[in-house]
C-alpha cells in the first residue's frame, strides 16, 4: 500500500515538472518576427506621377494613354490677313493683269410660225434692247430676219425683212432713233440651227441684233 502512495505521488511530480517546463520554455509570438503589425489599414501605395487632389476639387483629367499620345494633331494654320492696297501700287492678279473688255450683247426675239407679229416675250426683250441703245446715243444697230428652213426662199426673204421691220417699229416707239437703226433680210440662208425639228425651227424664226 505505501509502495503504491510513493509511485503515484512520483508520477504526479514527474507530469507537474513536464508542465512547469513547457511553460517556462515555450515562446507566445503576438507578431511575426521582423514584421510590424500596424495600427491601422495600410494604405493605398501612391502611384508614381498620380497627385494627390485637395479636397473639394474635382478629380482631374486621366493623362493620355500611350496609345493616345502617338497621335499627331496638326496645327491650325490662321489665314493671314492681306495688306491694304496703297494709292499707286500694282494689283499683280490675273484679273487686273488680263481683264476681259466687257461686250455687251442684244438678246434676239422670235417669232411664231410665218408670223412678224411681235409675241409678248419679244416685246419685253425688245424693251431691254431699248434701254440699253438709248443709253448710247452713239451706238448703231443692224437687225437681222431670219426664218425656217419651210417655204421658198424668196417667200423667206419676204417675211425676214418685215420680222426685222417690225422689231425697228418698236424700238422707235420706245425712244430710238430710227436713222440709228439698219434691217436687213437672210429667210433661210443662215439658220442658227440645222436640226430638222420644231425645237430647231423655233430658234430660226428670230430677228437678231448685231452692234456696229
Amino acid at each position: 500500500m505505501m509502495r503504491r502512495l510513493v509511485g503515484d505521488r512520483l508520477i504526479l511530480g514527474v507530469l507537474a515538472l513536464t508542465v512547469l517546463a513547457g511553460c517556462t520554455g515555450k515562446r507566445v509570438m503576438t507578431a511575426v518576427e521582423g514584421q510590424t503589425i500596424p495600427s491601422s489599414p495600410a494604405s493605398r501605395a501612391s502611384v508614381p506621377g498620380e497627385a494627390r487632389q485637395p479636397s473639394g476639387e474635382a478629380p482631374r483629367a486621366a493623362a493620355p494613354s500611350a496609345e493616345e499620345g502617338r497621335v499627331v494633331q496638326e496645327p491650325v494654320v490662321a489665314a493671314t490677313p492681306s495688306q491694304p492696297t496703297r494709292p499707286g501700287d500694282s494689283v499683280s492678279t490675273p484679273s487686273a493683269l488680263q481683264e476681259p473688255r466687257p461686250q455687251a450683247v442684244l438678246a434676239d426675239i422670235y417669232f411664231d410660225y410665218d408670223q412678224y407679229i411681235l409675241r409678248g416675250d419679244a416685246q419685253s426683250v425688245l424693251e431691254a434692247n431699248a434701254a440699253y441703245l438709248k443709253a448710247r446715243p452713239n451706238q448703231e444697230v443692224v437687225i437681222e430676219g431670219h426664218c425656217d428652213e419651210r417655204g421658198t426662199s424668196a417667200y423667206n426673204l419676204v417675211l425676214g425683212e418685215r420680222r426685222a421691220a417690225a422689231a425697228k417699229r418698236y424700238l422707235q416707239d420706245l425712244g430710238v432713233m430710227p436713222s440709228r437703226i439698219t434691217i436687213a433680210s437672210y429667210g433661210k440662208e443662215r439658220p442658227f440651227c440645222t436640226e430638222h425639228s420644231e425645237a430647231c425651227w423655233q430658234s430660226n424664226r428670230r430677228a437678231h441684233f448685231k452692234l456696229q
